[in-house]
């Protein structure tokens, strides 16, 4: 990248797109056992297998109100959640955790209590320990199987309906009010992680997503990749019992899915929230979205 292309304050977007720039996305999109490369929540391989990996830092994505083993949870779930939402079951999980010298005996038994639970009977295959001169790293990669064609962000054709999963903004209630009904959603988040593979084997939806960073960022990156646009009724959000609930719909932590499709897909418990339209972006009808978050706050 030259040096009169760097932005004056470069976010998140900015590093992804060094990252996946140039040669080095050359040469994924030419291999030929890489079916899907960046861009998805997940890579696709061309034999079926489903490749994510999310990470987590103390004092960023958790604080004392989280337990080692919601923390534990909370990691095996938001790469879970990845992986279903491109239309496959999870398989195996790889984990590197950092950690500082003395290491806490006790937080590392508690988070592997909460790693294996929500694990289940995906096998922990293998990863990497080492020390840490600062806060907790934790990272997982996590794989999966394809039942059937994988969901991705691009398939989505003007006159389709958008669903959703789940409640929207519970997580967001809980950590700016600290709504006891709210808080599991925040501390151990429960990705419908039969949704995905169930609507990929059936062929029932034409582009899905899972909501990890809030409605209005994520569903504006799947208009963006499928060409479309969005409208978004506010009164068919399923949102939380709280005092100005749509406020928390653009925070993020949700991990529900977001698909859009053709079908009436309430049978499958998903509510639809609006309809893909010709266009570009994602608008919320009636109203502005709320502010979202990132994890680069720019600043100004």
């Amino acid at each position: 990248m030259l040096a009169s292309e760097m932005p004056d304050d470069p976010d998140e977007s900015f590093v992804i797109r060094c990252l996946t720039s140039g040669t080095q996305l050359d040469r994924v999109s030419a291999a030929d056992h890489v079916r899907v490369g960046p861009g998805d929540d997940a890579a696709v391989l061309t034999d079926g297998t489903v490749l994510t990996v999310d990470a987590m830092t103390e004092g960023v994505h958790w604080d004392v109100r989280w337990s080692a083993e919601d923390v534990g949870r909370r990691l095996v779930a938001v790469n879970a959640s990845d992986v279903a939402a491109c239309g496959a079951d999870p398989t195996w999980a790889l984990l590197t955790i950092s950690l500082p010298d003395p290491i806490d005996a006790a937080w590392v038994r508690e988070f592997t209590r909460g790693v294996h639970a929500a694990l289940g009977s995906v096998p922990l295959i293998g990863g990497d320990t080492t020390r840490t001169e600062g806060p907790i790293h934790v990272s997982m990669t996590l794989g999966g199987r394809l039942r059937g064609e994988p969901l991705l962000r691009t398939g989505a054709r003007v006159g389709d309906g958008i669903w959703v999963s789940g409640v929207l903004g519970a997580a967001s209630a809980a950590f700016h009010l600290g709504d006891p009904a709210c808080m599991p959603a925040l501390l151990r988040p429960e990705p419908p992680l039969h949704l995905g593979p169930l609507l990929a084997e059936r062929g029932l939806a034409s582009a899905g997503m899972d909501l990890s960073d809030g409605l209005a960022t994520d569903l504006a990156r799947l208009c963006a990749a499928s060409d479309v646009g969005a409208r978004v009724d506010p009164a068919l959000l399923p949102l939380p019992d709280v005092p100005q609930a749509i406020e928390h719909i653009a925070f993020g932590d949700d991990y529900q899915l977001l698909v859009t499709s053709s079908q009436d897909l309430a049978p499958h418990g998903l509510t639809r929230i609006g309809t893909i339209v010709a266009g570009q972006g994602a608008v919320l009808i009636g109203r502005d979205w709320p502010a979202a978050w990132h994890h680069f706050q720019r600043s100004g």
